[in-house]
């Protein structure tokens, strides 16, 4: 067996106790699914180092849980407020205010990504097509529509997070 589908194989076969246990560690369903990723790409990386399917699943269960301490730890700075005390903080947002931020959100896919991330945010988030049906249209895998995805909602994040610094 190849390398590169031992770690696929590892990846397919435990993705869903991968993203529960990343869930538990981020308290974030989305977070999660951002912790599987780096943590495909950080195998993917090593990927001449897993001799079986069953070492590469292991290795890639012990990087999800570092990944996801590593990213629950970036994200500790944001507050725990109770909803109740959350509503009487919580600003109203007027329909022009939404459409700025969509018009803000839709710019930066349009001019900080990539084609194939384009793309993959239009079928995924606007068409609501599954990744496998994605990554026949590209001519990719299923894993690696999930990284571009992955990352490109990241970069869209910090993007968006530093205009609204700024401004």
């Amino acid at each position: 067996m190849k390398q590169t589908d031992r770690i696929t194989n590892a990846f397919t076969a435990l993705r869903e106790q991968m993203l529960s246990l990343a869930e538990r560690i981020t308290g974030n369903r989305d977070d999660a699914a951002d912790a599987v990723q780096d943590a495909f790409v950080k195998l993917w990386q090593q990927r001449g180092r897993y001799e079986s399917t069953s070492h590469a699943q292991g290795a890639g269960m012990m990087t999800v849980r570092t990944t996801s301490i590593d990213l629950a730890r970036r994200n500790s700075h944001r507050s725990d407020v109770p909803v109740e005390q959350a509503v009487d903080t919580v600003e109203e947002v007027t329909d022009n205010e939404r459409s700025l931020a969509y018009q803000q959100v839709r710019a930066i896919i349009d001019n900080d990504l990539s084609a194939n991330q384009r793309a993959i945010i239009d079928m995924r988030e606007v068409q609501g097509m599954e990744f496998d049906d994605i990554a026949i249209r590209l001519g990719m895998q299923p894993a690696t529509v999930r990284v571009e995805l992955s990352r490109a909602r990241k970069r869209v994040r910090e993007i968006y997070r530093n205009s609204r610094k700024e401004s």
